[in-house]
Order: C-alpha cells, then sequence, then structure tokens
C-alpha cells in the first residue's frame, strides 16, 4: 500500500512574525513550481493576505486593541489561506518527500529528531559588470535559500529568498565598491541553518 506523506500544519501555531516568514516562504516555493499547477488560493489572493497580515503586524506593535483584533483577523484569513494551499498539496499524493517540501511546507514524519541543515557553501562570480552570480551548492533537505548583501561595513540588506541553488543573481550594484554576500537554508529542525561565512568581492 502507498504511504500518504503527510503536509504538516504546525504553520498555525507560529508566532505572527515567523507565521509572516513562512508565507513569504510558500509563496516564493509555489508561484513558479510546475507541480502545483492548479492552486485553490492563487498566488495573488495569497500575496495580498500576507502583505495585509504584515501590514497588521506593524499596526497592532503601534496601536490598541482595535489594531489587535485586527491583526487577529488578518492571521486567520491567512492560516485559512495557507491551510487549503497545504490540503492541496497534500491532494495530490506526490510519490517523493523532496516534491513535497518544494512547496515550502513541511512533512510530517515518525522520526521527531529531524536533522537542522548544513551551513551553505558558495562562490560569486564578478564577470559581469554590476552584479554578482551565485554559485551556491545544494544543502540537503532545505526548502529555499535567504540571501542578504552589505556594501563595505554597511548593514545587511535583504536580497531575496530562492527556492533553489539556480539563478541567484545580485543586480544593480555599484563598480567598484565590495559587496559582502551571506546565505543561510531554510527548512530542517531548526527552521534556518546557520549564515554562511561572509563573502567580500569587489563588483566590477
Amino acid at each position: 500500500m502507498k504511504k500518504i506523506i503527510r503536509v504538516a500544519l504546525s504553520f498555525a501555531t507560529f508566532p505572527d512574525d515567523e507565521l509572516n516568514s513562512f508565507a513569504i516562504l510558500i509563496i516564493v516555493c509555489i508561484k513558479t513550481n510546475p507541480l502545483f499547477p492548479n492552486l485553490p488560493v492563487t498566488i495573488a489572493v495569497l500575496t495580498a493576505l500576507q502583505a495585509a497580515f504584515q501590514d497588521a503586524i506593524t499596526a497592532a506593535a503601534q496601536g490598541g486593541p482595535m489594531d489587535t483584533a485586527a491583526k487577529n483577523e488578518a492571521r486567520n484569513a491567512l492560516v485559512s489561506a495557507l491551510r487549503q494551499t497545504a490540503a492541496y498539496v497534500q491532494s495530490l499524493a506526490l510519490p517523493n518527500v523532496s516534491q513535497v517540501l518544494s512547496s515550502g511546507f513541511d512533512v510530517v514524519t515518525p522520526n521527531s529528531a529531524q536533522s537542522p541543515l548544513s551551513q551553505p557553501v558558495f562562490t560569486l562570480d564578478n564577470s559581469v559588470t554590476a552584479q554578482l552570480t551565485v554559485g551556491l551548492q545544494a544543502v540537503t533537505n532545505a526548502k529555499a535559500y535567504q540571501v542578504q548583501f552589505s556594501i563595505g561595513t554597511g548593514a545587511w540588506q535583504e536580497a531575496g529568498i530562492y527556492p533553489n541553488t539556480r539563478d541567484i543573481v545580485l543586480r544593480g550594484l555599484t563598480p567598484g565598491t565590495v559587496c559582502n554576500v551571506r546565505i543561510r537554508a531554510i527548512g530542517g529542525s531548526t527552521q534556518y541553518s546557520e549564515w554562511s561565512a561572509s563573502m567580500p568581492t569587489m563588483v566590477t
């Protein structure tokens, strides 16, 4: 008998900020994923729900009871949409765990001691003017990769979340500056790996 891979619904219990980040991850992972062509909640709707929840979190942090109530309503709407999406992913009865994980959702496994992810290892190619191309080695069981960069000794800036190791390019950089890049994998028992060693590279 074929074993059904169950999609975890534990995201419903995540703290607000973590749930918001999780929703962004799901959007990134499924929006161009050919395994999930008929989503019950469109990417546009899911993105709007995530943005509304993010705005509501900010408003609740600065406002009163009405803002908190609005944030809770936005959270419930987002969780409902994520539950529908998770149910759809499970309904496809995909044969491989890696395929299910490519949606961004976790899976329910009998082994609760899921391993943490390894630190990413990557190279940078500065052969094209004003951009850096990342050559990233895949991390086992990673669902996506978060990339950050800084210019010189400046603060770290978000460069995006990528569902795979391909086509990670930092564009619009200033030639002659030193750009530092760091990457962490998303998934595993701790949700994130440790950040990679930062790699400074001159932008040509």
